[in-house]
Parts: C-alpha cells; structure tokens; sequence
C-alpha cells in the first residue's frame, strides 16, 4: 500500500518554495531541547514572526490554511508531514553495525468545535521506514493509526477548569512523562485528564494509559498498564519563575524482578515525588532544577531511587548572532547490589528521549552522571545553529547502562570495569523556510570511555540526520 499520501506533495511544495538549504530541523515538541532548560524551547513555530518582528525568507505556503479559510470555524483541519534520513554507524558501539535509511510520518488531523467551552479532535498517523535493515516496527513503523481521539470540555489556558476525555498526549513533565515527538511514531494515552486553572495557580490530575504501538493499524494500551498523577504550578512566587510540585503513581502487572535467587516476575506499584522551579528572562539568564524521588516496591523488592537535573543558560543580547550559552548537570541513581531487597535505579517512565543525553540518544536517564555545555547562535533570521559537548559516568559501576527506553546496555556486576561511560560531541541547526515548512540536519558522536571499551567492543558510535518538515493549517494537539 505505497501509492500513499501528500508525499508527492510535500515535495512539489518544497519546489514550489524555491531552494531548500539542508540546513537543521527543529522539532516544535521535543525534538532539539531535551527538557532541561538547555537548549531552546518551544520552536520555530512558537515565536512566529507576526509576534518576533523577524520576517521569513520565503512567503508562506499553506494549502490546508488555504481550505480552512473557506471552512466554517467549527471546523478545521491540520496535516503534518515530516522526512528524517538518519544513519547509525557502529550501532551498539560494535564496528561495522551500520545502517541508514528514510523515516516519514504523515499525520491528518481534524477540530471540530460549536463552542468555545467544547471541541472534538481526531487525528490520523502513518509512520514508516524505507531502506531500514530488519527487523522493522515501533517505533519507526507504525501504520495507519489512530493518534489522537478525544473530546475536551473546557479550555485549559483560558477557562478555570477543563476536561479532556480519550487518546491524547500527555506533556506535563517531559523528564519521565511525555509524548517523545522525535520518535516517528511518537507516544499517546489514552487518558482523563482534568485541569484547574486560576491566576497564577495550576493543579492538572490525570489516569492514563500508554498505547502501546502496532506495526500495523489502531493500537490499544495494555490492561493494567497504568499512570495516575497531579501536576501543580505556582507562578511568580518567586521574580520570574514558577515552582511545579508533582506527584506520579505507575502500576504494572508484570515486570522482571532481580532477587537473590534469581529473576522472577512481579508486579511493579510505584510512586515518585518530584518538583520542578524553573525561571527565564531574569537579566538574560534562564535556569531549570528538579528532583525526583521514587519509592513503592517492584515485586519483593522494595524501591528507593532518586535523580535530579539543574540547567542554565545566558543569551548575549547585544552580540551578533545573539549568541546563548548554557550548562547542565543530571543524575539518576543506580543500583549498587541487585540482590539486597532494595530497587535503587532510577525509573525514567515516559520520557522525552531525543537530546535528553545528546542527540545520538544512547543513554537513558537510569544510573547515571551527566554534564553538558554549548552553545547556540543565530547566523541568520530564522536559522540557530548549536554545539554541545557532553560527559557521562555510571552512577553505580556495578549497575548496567541504560538506552532511552529503559533496555540494559551492558554491564560489569563486578564494578570492575570503572565508571566512565563516553563522551559525545554534537552539532545540530535548524531554518525555517517560512511558516509550514523547516529543515535540518544533525551529527553526534560518542566516543566510548573506560567502561563501554571494556564492557562492549568499544567502537565510536556516530548518529546523522536531516530532516524536513511541513506543519499547515490547524496544529492538532
């Protein structure tokens, strides 16, 4: 089934733009800024020109705003398509594991809404690879799926309480709760979710369910598989900041369970308590902290883990190119003996993967040590371009390394093996054509320290990437 969708259309539209430069995309979601105050937020989409004064190259090209201002306002519809060749060269830091090949994913949307306290939307998602090496599914494969169906009752930004009932993303917390946009298939729950919203003040509770992705039509979650929580938020209780204080219960029927005996099965009845102070435009500055701390119990196993992020960042106003600089620091705690009764890993959940510990996305937020510093500028309206340089240690040399979805690495339960893991270098830009369309392109490169060199092959792992992306109409979100 390949005679398939506004493909041929995006590329008739990119011609019809005039020369496309292969310079970076940014992802409105998730995709360059992990979720540490780090790296800039929101996209090229969030600070349109009409707000930022800075016009776009090239005029605005938007078949589906052209169809939706002819429509009735009750009734709109969005299209999102986006390209992403990437490689990944000695995958699993083992010399000759390469592969590149062609992500796409199409996604149609509608919003139906007669009032302005209510609306309905749903939205369609085609995700598939083209040239990938076997074996292919989520979640870069996912067919013709159902992304979001859901009704909302109330508007979670201008009225004091709202409802949204149904699949939907869920984008409190992007550190262990989050949609992960950079992924081709991307993360839905099927959810109740209630928001409150007065002043400066605002309490979001929630139970959901996460999809779990087919290769091939609509997906369902996982009974049992469940997330329940509440998001809070103060505003300017300190100058320019909010304070997020949150709390999150996760249950699963059946995980695998380390004891001292073995690895069994058990049911995982977790709790984790974090707050978030996050603040910007103080003199030019901005900064990000949170902690975590997890307990419960995965089986026999008691739980007893905690991380913490903390990001800052400064942009030189008043230098060409507004130049920004920014440093970071993450933790999240490992397990030092498996079979002592005591869970002490961190649980990332949900996370925002993409760029959470470098764009090459091989480690996770699990028994682990971070730092981070770069830098982005601005060469050109419209066009940032960033370098970055990142550093990692095992938090426990006895516990494994972690990838972005929680999977074990490798490890050394000797503790033989030392703690330092890699250091990665990055480089990523982004420039938006014009309102619909941005492009881009990215390289990182992880080169093994003490611990992957003993405990792998030891091979220098390098993840490229450029990407297109067409955004028209109504954003279905």
């Amino acid at each position: 089934m390949t005679v398939y969708r506004p493909a041929l259309w995006l590329g008739f539209s990119l011609l019809a733009a005039g020369a496309v430069p292969a310079f970076a995309q940014y992802d409105k979601v998730a995709a360059m800024g992990s979720d540490s105050s780090l790296t800039p937020k929101g996209g090229p989409a969030s600070s349109p020109a009409v707000e930022t004064g800075v016009p776009y190259d090239l005029p605005d090209l938007r078949p589906t705003g052209m169809l939706n201002d002819q429509l009735p306002k009750w009734l709109q519809f969005g299209l999102e398509e986006r390209f992403r060749w990437e490689g990944t060269h000695n995958s699993g830091f083992s010399p000759g594991r390469t592969d590149s090949y062609l992500l796409n994913r199409f996604r149609f949307g509608m919003v139906l809404q007669p009032a302005g306290w209510f609306r309905i939307v749903a939205q369609v998602q085609d995700a598939r690879p083209f040239l990938q090496n076997p074996p292919i599914g989520p979640p870069n494969e996912n067919r013709w799926d159902l992304k979001y169906a859901y009704a909302e009752f109330g508007n979670s930004e201008t009225q004091p309480v709202s409802l949204r009932v149904g699949r939907q993303s869920i984008d409190y917390n992007s550190t262990i709760l989050s949609n992960s946009e950079w992924r081709n298939q991307a993360r839905s729950y099927d959810a109740v979710v209630t928001n409150f919203h007065v002043d400066r003040y605002r309490l979001g509770i929630f139970a959901a369910s996460v999809v779990a992705p087919l290769d091939e039509g609509i997906s369902h979650h996982v009974a049992g598989n469940n997330v329940y929580g509440m998001f809070g938020g103060i505003d300017r209780l300190l100058p320019h900041s909010a304070i997020e204080p949150f709390v999150i219960w996760r249950v699963l029927p059946g995980i695998g369970v380390e004891t001292a005996t073995g690895t069994t099965k058990g049911k995982l009845d977790e709790k984790a308590y974090g707050f978030r102070i996050r603040g910007k435009e103080i003199s030019n500055f901005d900064y990000r902290f949170e902690s975590i701390w997890e307990r419960g119990s995965a089986g026999s196993n008691g739980i007893e883990a905690w991380g913490a992020t903390l990001g800052a960042g400064y942009r030189a106003e008043n230098l060409p190119g507004r130049p920004r600089f920014f440093t970071g620091y993450d933790y999240a705690s490992g397990d030092k003996n498996p079979r002592d009764g005591i869970h002490n890993t961190f649980d990332t959940m949900y996370p925002t993967a993409h760029d959470r510990f470098g764009i090459a996305d091989q480690f996770g937020w699990q028994n682990i040590i971070g730092v981070r510093a770069g830098g982005t500028f601005e060469p050109h309206r419209r066009w940032q371009i960033t370098g970055q340089y990142l550093n990692f240690w095992l938090a426990s040399a006895t516990d494994a390394v972690y990838n972005t979805s929680g999977g074990a690495i490798a490890r050394d339960a000797t503790g033989k093996s030392g703690a330092h893991l890699a250091e990665e270098f990055d480089v990523y830009t982004w420039y938006e054509i014009n309102r619909q369309v941005h492009v881009g392109v990215g390289i990182g490169h992880v080169m093994p320290g003490h611990f992957l060199a003993s405990v792998t092959k030891g091979a220098a792992y390098t993840y490229p990437y450029i990407a297109v992306e067409l955004l028209d109409g109504r954003r279905v979100r």
